[in-house]
């Protein structure tokens, strides 16, 4: 068992420093850096600093936002049902989106979110300019449940390019017994402080997820506990588990 896990909580009681080989080069430096952040309040490197938003800010800043019921879509709701989010559960989907600033690209930053409580699923983020995404997706989740009661992080249809290219070259290969497209929609679980969790959470997806969590809780009380990721109709689906850190078990 990796002594950084506490035995009667099955939680971290510390932080990882470091993870024993680095198989997946930046990615994996990168997500070990960004594990500590999140696990370690006394770690000053972290630059992070919470800015929170609502969505009267928003507006208020030329943001067109719209909100509507929703529900679990098809891609993930046999896993969401697997979790308690059930079809037919009550959701929001709001959808936040204004003309990028930028002379030569007006192309617009999109964040289109469905939020439940405990549950928030980014079903497409664009972002050019302005606010960031843990900025958006907490003022979204305000406007439904309390944002300290997310459990599920979900990534919907990912077309990100630096996600999909560390998911094909370094997950999905004959290494590790996978192909990219997967022939099936079976899921993948990638364990708490492995290399390929490291890798997971140094990709631009893995930066959403750590960023959301230290926007929303503070640092050294919650942890990412797993990540998994599954292929249907060859799109990528990535699912981020959040618990909270247990405190160490007192000596007897």
């Amino acid at each position: 068992m990796n002594p950084a896990w506490d035995r009667a909580h099955r939680h971290p009681a510390a932080p990882p420093a470091s993870t024993s080989r680095n198989d997946h080069g930046e990615w994996q430096v990168t997500g070990a850096i960004r594990q500590r952040w999140i696990e370690d309040a006394t770690d000053t490197t972290c630059p992070f600093q919470p800015a929170p938003l609502t969505l009267a800010d928003l507006r208020r800043m030329g943001w067109f936002v719209q909100t509507d019921p929703s529900s679990v879509p098809s891609v993930i709701m046999d896993d969401a049902a697997n979790l308690g989010h059930y079809p037919g559960t009550d959701m929001t989907r709001i959808l936040a989106q204004k003309d990028s600033t930028n002379t030569a690209d007006k192309a617009p930053n999109v964040f289109d979110l469905i939020v439940g409580h405990g549950v928030l699923i980014a079903e497409a983020i664009f972002r050019k300019d302005g606010p960031h995404f843990s900025q958006v997706a907490v003022a979204m989740m305000r406007e439904v449940a309390d944002p300290q009661s997310l459990r599920h992080l979900y990534f919907t249809t990912i077309i990100n390019p630096d996600t999909q290219d560390f998911l094909e070259t370094m997950l999905y290969t004959p290494r590790n017994g996978l192909l990219w497209p997967s022939a099936t929609d079976t899921q993948e679980v990638w364990h708490y402080n492995t290399p390929q969790y490291h890798g997971l959470l140094g990709t631009r997806i893995g930066k959403c997820a750590v960023n959301l969590i230290l926007e929303i809780f503070p640092r050294g009380t919650h942890y990412i506990a797993r990540v998994v990721t599954w292929d249907i109709a060859f799109s990528l689906q990535i699912r981020f588990d959040i618990e909270p850190i247990a405190a160490p078990a007192a000596a007897v």
